[in-house]
């Protein structure tokens, strides 16, 4: 379990009609951006938030208030995974209120932005990640402790530069590594309260196609694969014998499988011609939505599947070849449009960000992340949230390849649940299915129907409908 460090918490009385965030928030406001020709109904603000002084440690946010009723609708955080990449992936290609066209000059709203009912937070995080910066290089080697407590700083120090939003509810969300990064900054809120009663006002929080538990969730995957017809019958069976996770049903405390075989040597090599006949049997296909098409600019993403028996760097690739995929408009190569945008000088000017010797890309290529903590399960944190009271959604794109249904439902049999409800189908406002739903006594489930890894951007109306039944405990 992860320690959380207290911070000096300064009162100051302000006299009727001041706003103790007033000078601070208009120097983070975006008047206007370069490329939108658009009138924007909320207000945005982008900018640093200083997480350790000592350090020089800043975080880069960017924040969009409600569409709607910023006074009173919930406050969210929208984490990206990788470990390592950055949230901004999710506001120009999944759930924010703007998505790149293919000049990566201009911009289009996106009517399914999740600031419609709520005001969000994109946060770039861990300090490397995307215009985020530390004066102090070492602290781009970092983990999951370092990583949720800098959340957990920042969040406090957003409240006291936003304090109108204290008293809104607040709802962390993510997906793919987010799965680590969501519930680990829940349990580091839940310990802070416990001390500080009431500082952040938080009510629960949803993960997408979540990392949680790397035996179940690997041995998920070569199932779907196998269960999708991407491999052949002898391929998946040798690959369960010899990467040893053949055993994916519900494990007890202290008899969580490896991922990797005991045996390292002859084994290791075995799983790792396995895997790489596997990449051979799928073709060029996308992994993170095996139904769209890829980029053909980039060398495909089916090479991290080999990556998944190397001791040394089970997912560390993850960080280069950011977990998701296109937007609506399923642009192949939707990445190429915003890294282009966001490199842009006049850009770069109006949100606030600092100049910094490198470009602005997806996903860091500077962040060593714990290996550790990639290959920890995150079970025991959801058995200790339980008990603190929140609401949790956990969902799954059902056609991604990489961080699949099959091995979130594995995971979630391992949990001390009980169904309140069986499986069942939702309908989405268009009328069609959604996608399926089991609820539990501490938390729901629910499948986006053919959405991929990044769920808002292969299905923005589904994602959106769940994104707002939950929030306002709506039925799934």
């Amino acid at each position: 379990m992860c320690p959380y460090v207290c911070l000096l918490v300064v009162f100051i009385v302000i006299c009727p009609g001041q706003s103790l965030s007033r000078p601070e928030t208009d120097s983070d406001k975006i008047e206007s951006l370069p490329g939108l020709n658009a009138t924007l109904p909320f207000s945005q603000y982008a900018g640093y938030i200083t997480v350790n002084e000592s350090h020089g440690r800043r975080l880069f946010y960017w924040f969009v208030e409600s569409q709607s009723d910023p006074e009173r609708d919930p406050l969210v955080l929208w984490l990206n995974g990788g470990p390592g990449c950055s949230s901004f992936n999710g506001l120009f290609e999944e759930n924010g209120p703007f998505s790149p066209n293919k000049d990566g000059k201009t911009l289009d709203l996106n009517p399914y932005s999740w600031n419609r009912n709520a005001s969000v937070i994109f946060l770039e995080s861990p300090s490397g990640v995307g215009f985020s910066y530390s004066d102090t290089t070492s602290d781009y080697t970092t983990g999951d402790c370092q990583t949720a407590q800098d959340s957990l700083n920042f969040m406090l120090k957003f409240l006291e530069k936003y304090p109108q939003f204290k008293k809104n509810k607040f709802w962390i969300t993510g997906e793919s590594y987010a799965g680590h990064y969501v519930p680990n900054l829940a349990s580091h809120i839940v310990d802070y309260n416990t001390e500080k009663p009431g500082s952040i006002n938080l009510a629960g929080f949803m993960v997408g196609n979540a990392w949680t538990d790397p035996p179940l969730d690997n041995a998920g995957a070569a199932f779907f694969w196998w269960s999708h017809a991407l491999i052949s019958d002898r391929t998946y069976n040798n690959i369960n014998k010899a990467c040893n996770y053949s055993n994916i049903g519900p494990l007890l405390a202290n008899e969580k499988q490896a991922l990797l075989s005991s045996s390292p040597g002859r084994l290791k090599d075995e799983c790792e011609l396995l895997l790489a006949e596997a990449h051979t049997e799928m073709g060029n296909i996308n992994i993170y939505n095996i139904y769209v098409d890829v980029c053909l600019k980039h060398r495909d993403g089916r090479q991290l599947l080999s990556q998944l028996a190397r001791s040394e760097s089970v997912l560390r690739k993850f960080a280069q070849h950011r977990l998701g995929a296109e937007v609506g408009k399923m642009y192949p190569c939707e990445d190429d449009y915003m890294e282009k945008y966001l490199n842009r000088p006049d850009v770069i000017a109006t949100i606030h960000a600092a100049t910094l010797p490198y470009k602005w890309t997806p996903c860091s290529t500077i962040v060593d992340y714990s290996r550790k903590d990639l290959l920890t399960s995150m079970l025991p944190v959801y058995e200790k949230l339980f008990s603190a009271g929140l609401r949790i959604l956990v969902y799954s794109g059902d056609v991604d390849a990489i961080v699949p249904v099959t091995g979130t439902r594995a995971w979630l049999r391992v949990l001390p649940l009980t169904e309140t409800e069986g499986w069942h189908a939702w309908t989405a406002s268009d009328e069609q299915v959604g996608g399926y739903s089991v609820m539990y006594d501490k938390l729901t489930f629910a499948t986006v129907r053919n959405a991929g890894h990044e769920v808002p951007g292969y299905q923005p109306l589904r994602a959106l409908d769940m994104f707002n039944r939950f929030l306002n405990n709506q039925r799934l």
